[in-house]
């Protein structure tokens, strides 16, 4: 729905965009503008390449996000697969509760909190479910371990997968909570109106490729502007990223031979 709304959003910006030039045209004659088109062009040369870094600038900063966001994700799901998968060398009941809290774990990511991350909160269930894994995890005694045969380095591994287990999710939320400074937003859209706007300046004796150049022109500015909106926000929106690593994990819970559960 929102992709619907944005594309017309970019119509409507791009029928504004030639309005105006119909506007201009009728308020000042072709030959009057055509007088001014060499220093007009040397001016819209810098500002056009100005906004032009600008605006390239800040898609790659949202598609780096973007990017950012979905390797978390990945991370954080291996990081439970692997907790599970150590959870079932672990003496019984320890190994089988382990596993039981990161099947948990997984399931309120995927029910709860993806929904609430749409509007930049977090699941308390999921704090809680955590912070019960690293009690129970941290509450492993490593000499009983030893002396029931249960490797040493297998459970430095898990205490370190944990640990890379906080960090991602903390590093998901943000990124969920995070957007562009408003300011870019005001100077970005500023921009582009400046941009398609300096180009009524110009005269043209063909007035239907004037139109076609100023509507070429809006439209790209504002496909681009509505691209870094899509992208900011990379857990909201009909373009987001989906929890498809969770997913993935709790089937492979229920039907994996070194699941305990």
């Amino acid at each position: 729905m929102r992709i619907i709304t944005g594309l017309l959003i970019v119509a409507v910006a791009m029928l504004v965009a030639v309005g105006g030039l119909v506007v201009v045209q009728r308020l000042f004659s072709t030959e009057r503008r055509k007088q001014h088109n060499d220093v007009a062009g040397f001016i819209y040369a810098v500002l056009g390449v100005a906004y032009a870094v600008l605006l390239g600038l800040m898609l790659i900063a949202v598609w780096e996000k973007w990017d950012a966001a979905e390797a978390l994700t990945t991370d954080e799901a291996n990081e439970l697969a692997g907790i599970f998968w150590f959870a079932h060398a672990l003496p019984q009941p320890e190994g089988r509760h382990i596993q039981e809290l990161v099947r948990s774990y997984s399931e309120v990511v995927v029910e709860e909190e993806w929904p609430l991350m749409a509007q930049g909160k977090s699941s308390p269930e999921a704090w809680a479910t955590l912070d019960e894994l690293r009690s129970t995890i941290l509450g492993l005694n490593p000499p009983t371990a030893q002396q029931t045969g249960y490797d040493q380095a297998r459970y430095n591994q898990m205490l370190e997968q944990l640990h890379s287990l906080g960090d991602t999710r903390r590093e998901r939320l943000l990124v969920a909570e995070q957007g562009l400074p408003p300011i870019l937003w005001i100077v970005l859209i500023l921009g582009g109106v400046i941009t398609v706007c300096f180009t009524y300046l110009f005269g043209l004796q063909n007035t239907l490729v004037h139109v076609l150049m100023v509507a070429a022109l809006a439209l790209i500015i504002s496909l681009s502007l509505f691209t870094v909106a899509a992208l900011d926000y990379p857990f909201n929106g009909d373009i987001r990223i989906h929890p498809t690593p969770y997913e993935n994990d709790l089937e492979r819970f229920h039907k994996s031979e070194l699941s305990d559960l």
